[in-house]
């Protein structure tokens, strides 16, 4: 809008979201309108409810680093407007930056009621505008970098039980973005979470790493024995050679 414009270089919504993974199966069962009524109203108890999938702006991460990050060149002023259409509380936090509520649900916050923080408490169904500066003045950012914003419930950032996952998404600085506007190294830092499998809990545990071979996973990827009784041998022959080196020592000195 015109009157952001005079105030702000950019703007952003973010709309944060959970999903009940019964109640969704429970809406796709039927296609018959009076079938799903019944299954919502009957089957489905809604105190039972319980959230397996969040969302930032219809997205779980590691898709929200490709559609929903702030991106700054920095020293900009931006403006957040956050919507919590969860069914439950989000606690949003920002690494390297400190904003300031500017209004809550719609409503202009006077000067002094103004608060400056990194984490910020928003409840089912409540709005929160915020001015987040890029500039690097020690207080509202700390520098340019691919700084992470989530939420500090712990099962925010999860999809389904696995974490990473969930709404945690990253506000960038669009240096350290490459030519793709991707996050830089996100290849080699977040090749595994970019697998289906990861969250289909297909992927061992220690698949990277000079380790990877030797610890595996459980019921996924069979040790390499060899391996690790040669591991063994090397500990075990450095070991022997220390306790030798000490009792030779302590028999010159004796």
């Amino acid at each position: 809008s015109v009157a952001v414009k005079k105030t702000y270089n950019q703007e952003y919504d973010l709309l944060y979201q959970s999903i009940d993974k019964k109640l969704a199966a429970t809406i796709q069962a039927a296609t018959d309108p009076r079938l799903i009524a019944k299954g919502m109203s009957r089957d489905y108890n809604m105190t039972e409810s319980f959230e397996n999938y969040f969302l930032l702006n219809g997205h779980s991460f590691p898709y929200t680093l490709r559609d929903s990050m702030i991106v700054t060149e920095g020293n900009e002023a931006i403006k957040l407007r956050i919507v919590n259409a969860q069914r439950s509380q989000v606690a949003i936090h920002f690494h390297g930056h400190k904003a300031t509520i500017t209004a809550m649900d719609g409503v202009e916050q006077a000067v002094g009621q103004q608060v400056t923080r990194d984490v910020f408490d928003i409840t089912m169904a409540q709005r929160l505008d915020l001015h987040l500066q890029t500039t690097n003045d020690g207080l509202h950012s700390y520098g340019p970098g691919l700084w992470m914003f989530h939420d500090h419930v712990p099962t925010g950032t999860t999809t389904d039980g696995m974490e990473p996952g969930g709404n945690m998404a990253i506000l960038a600085y669009k240096p350290l973005l490459d030519e793709k506007g991707m996050p830089m190294m996100h290849d080699q830092m977040l090749g595994e979470v970019f697998d289906k499998d990861y969250y289909a809990k297909k992927q061992p545990l220690w698949q990277q790493g000079d380790f990877a071979a030797v610890l595996g996973d459980a019921g996924l990827i069979s040790p390499d024995v060899k391996k690790l009784v040669i591991f063994g041998l090397l500990i075990g022959l450095i070991v022997g050679l220390l306790i030798v080196l000490m009792m030779y020592r302590w028999k010159r000195q004796s």
